[in-house]
Formats: structure tokens, sequence, C-alpha cells
């Protein structure tokens, strides 16, 4: 299976050296679970920033920039939707309200079921997390209860990290 990483500087006392160096460390680390593919999501004061790549964390220069506090991070390991086409990777982005990130662990059984019984639009992206992503958009809002609500249909391994 696939690996989340990530941090908070909620100080922001970290320097733009130490955040880089932290984030390419953890997602080498997080290389054991997954090496098709590699994503950060981050903030800066152009809104959400995704960044993946179909390349294992040690083969990627990750740049964080300094206004970064929060970082997401996912490594993948394939299970369904070819790493190669760099759409299927984490995090994706979507929008229930205001823009997120998500990415996802584990793997979900029930996604082409919910896309049909949830009438969720028709995508490119093959992966069965992206039907995490579809259904917190369907709700409209990102809050706790808006989260519950949308994973709440979902069957198989899931842990889930969604960026705002």
């Amino acid at each position: 299976m696939c690996c989340l990483f990530g941090f908070v500087d909620y100080a922001g006392s970290l320097s733009v050296k130490q955040r880089n160096r932290l984030i390419r460390e953890l997602s080498i680390a997080a290389e054991a679970r997954g090496t098709d593919a590699t994503g950060v999501a981050y903030n800066t004061s152009r809104g959400l920033q995704i960044y993946k790549r179909p390349l294992a964390a040690h083969r990627l220069h990750l740049r964080i920039p300094a206004e970064a506090h929060v970082v997401m991070g996912h490594t993948r390991m394939t299970t369904q939707g070819s790493a190669k086409k760099n759409y299927n990777n984490h995090p994706f982005e979507g929008t229930a309200g205001i823009p997120f990130a998500l990415a996802h662990n584990g793997v979900l059984y029930n996604d082409l079921t919910l896309r049909k019984d949830k009438k969720l639009p028709r995508t490119r992206i093959e992966t069965d997390s992206y039907v995490a992503v579809q259904l917190l958009a369907q709700q409209g809002e990102l809050s706790f209860r808006s989260i519950r609500s949308a994973v709440e249909p979902l069957r198989g391994t899931l842990t889930l990290s969604v960026l705002d």
C-alpha cells in the first residue's frame, strides 16, 4: 500500500532549508510503502499547490516555499490506474466550497458501485481513491461533518489526509 506523510510548522520556526530537508527525509522514509509515484500539497499566497510525479521520492528534488507551513505528502504503490499517467497519482485536488487536496492510503472495493449509485461524474482518473474526492466534493463544504459523511459509505481499508 501507499504511505502518507507531512508536517505542520505551527510556530514557523523551521527555516526553508530545514523544511526542505524534513520533507525530503519524510518522503524517502515513506518509500518503504511505495515507490511508483510521489506527491505533496501545500498552501501559498497563490492558493493550494500540488506537485506530483511518477517517480520514487529519492529521485525527486522537492522544494517547499518559505510561506508553506503545512505540507502533506504521499508515496504510491500502484494497485489501480497506471502511475505513469500522473493524474492517477496523489494528492488529488477537489473543491467543496473551497479547494482541497486529498491523499489516500488503502484499497477501496466499492468505488465503482459508489460512482454509479451516487451519480458521480465520469473522470479519466482510474484509481479507487478518487471516489473519496468526488464524495467530498458532492458535500459542497469542507467540515468534519462533511468529511465523515463522505467517507462513511467507503468500504475497504483507508486512511485519508485532507488539506484545505
